[in-house]
Parts: structure tokens; sequence; C-alpha cells
């Protein structure tokens, strides 16, 4: 399957493409990040790696995406038009739909206290801008796949 970028508002959604072994779904990953130019290169590095991807530019399109899709990791940015980003962290921190989803802070902002403000809001993982594209992949990668260990676990119990 190719990979075929379809905009719908200002959410980028992408067909993933298949897996080999096509037994399981990929990781869902929902960006959340107004500066595209910034975001994009990211966004299509998750795509080629196999990933199911949503962007979106507003932090209230990604509190909605979060309750509605699901994603097994979310990529934040602090500074967006409408909400900052540590409140949308704590918004989903204490709904329970959302407190499970691992959510890594990326930010250009500075403040050597921001990594703990950032963790105290719920977050796993502050990444500053502008950072290594490897090392953030390998973040998404990691929390995604104990993401959903920690779910297909759970699920096995409760069967």
């Amino acid at each position: 399957m190719e990979i075929s970028p379809q905009m719908c508002g200002s959410e980028l959604q992408a067909k993933p493409k298949e897996k080999a072994t096509g037994q399981e779904r990929p990781g869902r990953i929902l960006l959340v990040d107004d500066d595209r130019a910034a975001i994009e290169p990211l966004h299509i590095q998750l795509q080629i790696e196999g990933f199911e991807v949503l962007l979106t530019e507003t932090g209230q399109q990604g509190l909605d995406l979060a309750r509605s899709w699901h994603p097994d990791v979310i990529v934040l940015d602090l500074c967006l038009p409408d909400v900052h980003g540590l409140e949308i962290c704590q918004a989903l921190m204490t709904t329970s739909a959302t407190a499970d989803i691992p959510i890594i802070i990326l930010s250009g902002m500075e403040g050597r206290d921001l990594p703990r403000r950032c963790r105290a809001a719920g977050g796993m993982y502050y990444v500053a801008k502008p950072y290594d594209p490897n090392v953030l992949l390998l973040l998404i990668s990691q929390a995604a796949a104990d993401h959903r260990l920690w779910h297909d676990a759970g699920s096995q119990n409760s069967e």
C-alpha cells in the first residue's frame, strides 16, 4: 500500500504502509504541533516506519483526536495557538480513557524546571527542539510498543 497523505481541515491523515506480517495494526501516533515545517520530517519518517499518523495544529483538536482515535503515543508541542501544551497534558492525564497514553513533549521552550513541569503534568519524556530525529523515533517506537504490550496484556487478562 502506498502512503497517501490527505488534507482534512488542519489534520493530516496518512494511510500506513502494510507490515510484512499483516497480523497487527501499526502503532498510532498523534502529532500535535503548530509548526508544520518542523514536524513534517518526523511525520514522514513515522509513515515510512509503518506507523499510522495523524497531525493536528491545535490543542483542542489534539484533545478531541486523543479521545476519539486512542493513539499509542502523543507527541505534543507546548506552544500551541489555542491551549498551552501542559494544560493538554494535564487534561489527558485526568481522563481515564486517555490517562495511559504516553506523551512525549517536544518543545523549543527553555527553562531549567521545564522538564520537571512536563513530567508533573503527565509527560513521559521531554525532548528539546531542535531534536535528533533518530533519538525521537526511538523514543516513539519504544513508547508505542510498551503501550500496546500493556493493552494486549490487559485485554488477555480480562478474557
